[in-house]
């Protein structure tokens, strides 16, 4: 049995830009990179020499909709996701689907 159902795009596009919502991402973006840094993967200093705790920013913004990003902020931050899967592993603690691009 078919219905017609009508999307209130105006009405989504409010809640996807709400307080509430961008709380939501928020909290679930600073939990993602907790559990990155949790992981306790160490990197090279930028200046200096020894070994720092792998630096983790927690990002947010809103365009169209509030979204958050979490940075492996250093150079080898590419290699650490292809070594250890640091975000991949940060992700699926929270149950989140990692897909490729």
């Amino acid at each position: 049995m078919a219905k017609n159902v009508r999307l209130d795009h105006s009405g989504l596009g409010e809640i996807l830009k709400s307080a509430e919502m961008h709380k939501l991402v928020q909290d679930a973006t600073e939990k993602l990179a907790e559990n990155v840094r949790e992981q306790g993967i160490t990197v090279g200093a930028m200046e200096g020499s020894g070994e720092i705790p792998l630096p983790v920013e927690a990002q947010m913004t809103t365009t169209d909709r509030a979204h958050g990003s979490v940075v492996l902020a250093h150079p080898a931050g590419i290699a650490v996701q292809a070594k250890h899967g640091a975000l991949t592993k940060a992700a699926s603690q929270e149950g989140l689907e990692v897909k490729g691009s």
